[in-house]
């Protein structure tokens, strides 16, 4: 099996059990994502899972002016089918999210697991599977969190989800360190995640933030998985835990503009 896949079937067993735990009442409960309640969180994981099994999206044309979180096209797209759901009982949400898993179970674990393959992602967007299943790791571990926090739940078990959801954040750093921290060609950032991330970023003369070979660091940043998972996806986080050695103002900004959640 490939680790990837592995990795998905983790996230979306963990977060349909979740799931399964939050009593029918707190589906309407304010999640502390803009706008929706836990029920739309359950109803857009489900509902991009459905829509990767091959099924169409529904043809349903939200009430944008009630909807004013869904501000750009992508929240847009998404809005349409947690919107579409709206009005679903919790066994109803509950119900689509196993077969949208158990579907998708069978399909991943049935079909060629090459990670470059090409399929059609959301939004009707060919992408390799790869880059399907990574930011689908992503997407539901944060969303497991997003319903435990509003809950006051442990967080999840930072599985193989987690570390997929990490690597993710990880793979912003040249931007955070470029754009957010300032850093000019020849700054580098080592940051580590001990056991999960280790990583040197130099910059290139194009300007670009980019891996670099272990070198000296201008700047060194180490901080725990949950920490940086945290404030990676701009979910709380505790930047003061960080341990920092180098440039104190070169740091700060990069934990400041860690969030590289879209």
């Amino acid at each position: 099996m490939n680790p990837l896949v592995n990795a998905w079937l983790q996230v979306s067993e963990a977060f349909r059990q979740t799931v399964a735990q939050v009593p029918d009442d707190d589906f309407a409960r304010a999640s502390l994502l803009p706008g929706w309640t836990i029920g739309d969180i359950v109803a857009h994981v489900a509902a991009l899972e459905v829509e990767l099994s091959g099924q169409p999206l529904p043809a349903h044309e939200p009430d944008w002016d009630a909807l004013p979180h869904a501000d750009d096209l992508f929240s847009r797209y998404t809005e349409i089918g947690v919107d579409y759901r709206r009005g679903w009982t919790p066994a109803e949400l509950r119900a689509e999210l196993a077969d949208a898993i158990a579907t998708r179970t069978d399909q991943l674990t049935a079909g060629p697991q090459d990670l470059d393959r090409r399929i059609t992602g959301v939004g009707g967007i060919e992408r390799s599977l790869g880059h399907v299943l990574r930011m689908r790791c992503f997407d539901i571990f944060l969303h497991d969190l997003d319903i435990r926090d509003a809950l006051d739940l442990p967080t999840p078990e930072l599985d193989q989800g987690a570390r997929v959801t990490a690597q993710l954040i990880a793979d912003g750093l040249g931007f955070v360190w470029v754009k957010r921290a300032g850093a000019q060609p020849g700054d580098v950032l080592h940051f580590t995640v001990p056991d999960w991330i280790d990583v040197w970023i130099g910059v290139a003369e194009d300007g670009r933030g980019r891996p670099v070979a272990a070198t000296s660091a201008e700047v060194t940043i180490t901080m725990q998985p949950l920490d940086f998972l945290r404030l990676g996806s701009g979910r709380g986080g505790d930047a003061s835990a960080a341990t920092v050695e180098g440039d104190t103002t070169r740091a700060e900004a990069v934990l400041a503009g860690l969030n590289v959640s879209p």
